[in-house]
């Protein structure tokens, strides 16, 4: 009887409760800044506060909520997990309504302390210690973003992956990876390995998410493939250490298409194809079922052998298969990169430019088209040849402006090839050419650049 009463009142006064409510705010007021008074309340009054609060919350009323919910977190800390569930988003939305720094640090504050209860109070086997530091970790970042480092959530980050694994939330093995690399590129020397490590448990977890199934298996291999670029961006790990790491990995893998297939796409990213991991990896995809991948791989190989025709074979193997965009702009370079090594430099200019028609702000490619162009006879007069060093220089100028990675790579280019512009005397007497005019360059080049000398 007693408890149906109990209930009853909780519906009968869904806005009354036994606490203290917070003074009626006029709709986008800042929270007071007055300091919380302790109030203690009985069990019943504890459950009635506890129905209340967990409704406004559910309603996004999280003002009200909180004085409904303040004096349960303060009598009955241990009553029920809604206390931090619910109080996380109280604290988190009063903390945004405010600009006054002392109210936010004493509400991110206490947002820590929430955390640290939650681990007091209640340890449950679905949400153990672990899992509880891992929100902790979120929220610190969330809430402490002036600490850039922020070595305090990498703790709690590695203590609940590490306990965790495949357990642990995507969200917080991704955030693992992101704040061991900012770690890193702090101090290369210092967190190095570290990185490597974390880098490893963490892909680990995500993979084994992936191949699981379930709802969550999407969202894990799309945050797997985040991880591995931010790795492969890193330059962390060289091919050898890549090399220790899945070496095994593939030869128990022979069988495993997705497994062989993430390898190679991670061996690609870091610029290892021409490790014998790697080549291992496609041959063994390669027999189980051709994919972009892993003819690709096999072009490598060949390469590596010197068997260029068959290099050209594998990419167009590759190219016929291939879904992806980038990627398929990836092979069309590398492609291009091997007509280059067979001389054909028509088509090798032909590819890069296919490459450029999917990601025109890949500067690899318009250095490449320069070096081809250079290569190309156009006429039988020795000044008029050397045009095609101007629509090279034009190549490597375009390339740096596009992609600043480039830039390096463009500027020895150009210093290169200028030496072999027409001297202004060359220029001076040629009836075809003037300086500072348009020049239209013949042959399979077929392109208007600008008629320059070289500085003397």
């Amino acid at each position: 009887m007693k408890k149906v009463l109990l209930i009853a009142l909780c519906f009968a006064i869904p806005m009354a409760g036994f606490a203290q409510k917070s003074k009626k705010k006029k709709k986008g007021a800042e929270p007071e800044v007055v300091a919380p008074v302790v109030t203690t309340l009985t069990d019943e009054e504890c459950m009635i506060n506890l129905s209340l609060f967990h409704e406004s919350v559910k309603n996004k009323q999280f003002e009200e909520a909180y004085g409904f919910w303040l004096p349960v977190y303060q009598s009955r800390p241990d009553l029920n997990k809604a206390i931090y569930t619910d109080g996380a988003e109280i604290l988190g939305y009063r903390y945004q309504q405010t600009t006054d720094e002392n109210v936010r640090k004493a509400l991110r504050d206490s947002i820590m302390q929430l955390h640290d209860d939650r681990i007091k109070y209640f340890d449950e086997a679905k949400y153990p210690d672990s899992y509880v530091l891992g929100l902790k970790a979120m929220d610190y970042l969330t809430y402490f973003p002036e600490d850039e480092l922020a070595l305090p959530a990498y703790g709690w980050l590695k203590e609940s992956v590490t306990a965790l694994g495949a357990k642990a939330q995507i969200t917080v093995l991704r955030k693992f990876v992101e704040v061991s690399y900012n770690l890193y590129k702090s101090n290369t020397d210092q967190y190095g390995e570290q990185f490597l490590a974390d880098y490893q448990m963490a892909s680990a977890a995500l993979e084994q998410i992936a191949v699981a199934g379930g709802k969550n298996a999407e969202h894990a291999a799309s945050q797997k493939a985040y991880v591995d670029r931010l790795y492969a961006a890193s330059g962390a790990a060289d091919c050898g250490q890549m090399d220790q790491m899945y070496a095994s990995v593939v030869a128990e893998s022979a069988n495993d298409l997705d497994k062989l297939g993430s390898i190679m796409k991670l061996y690609r990213r870091l610029g290892c194809t021409e490790s014998d991991v790697y080549f291992a990896a496609a041959e063994h995809a390669h027999k189980l079922q051709p994919t972009d991948e892993s003819a690709a791989g096999c072009a490598q190989m060949c390469i590596k052998k010197g068997d260029f025709a068959g290099a050209v074979e594998y990419y167009k193997q590759a190219l016929s298969l291939v879904a992806n965009e980038d990627d398929k702009a990836d092979y069309l370079y590398r492609l291009a990169n091997v007509y280059v090594s067979l001389k054909n430099y028509q088509q090798g200019v032909s590819y890069a430019q296919q490459a450029l028609d999917i990601v025109p702000e890949d500067g690899r490619c318009y250095l490449l088209m320069g070096i081809c162009y250079a290569s190309a006879k156009v006429s039988d007069d020795p000044i008029l040849a050397r045009s095609v060093f101007w629509v090279a220089c034009d190549m490597f100028q375009k390339a740096k402006s596009v992609d600043a990675s480039c830039a390096s790579d463009a500027n020895k280019l150009i210093a290169t090839y200028r030496q072999y512009f027409p001297s202004k005397e060359d220029v001076f007497f040629h009836r075809d050419l003037n300086e500072g005019s348009p020049y239209r360059v013949g042959g399979w080049v077929n392109r208007t650049t600008t008629c320059r000398s070289k500085a003397e």
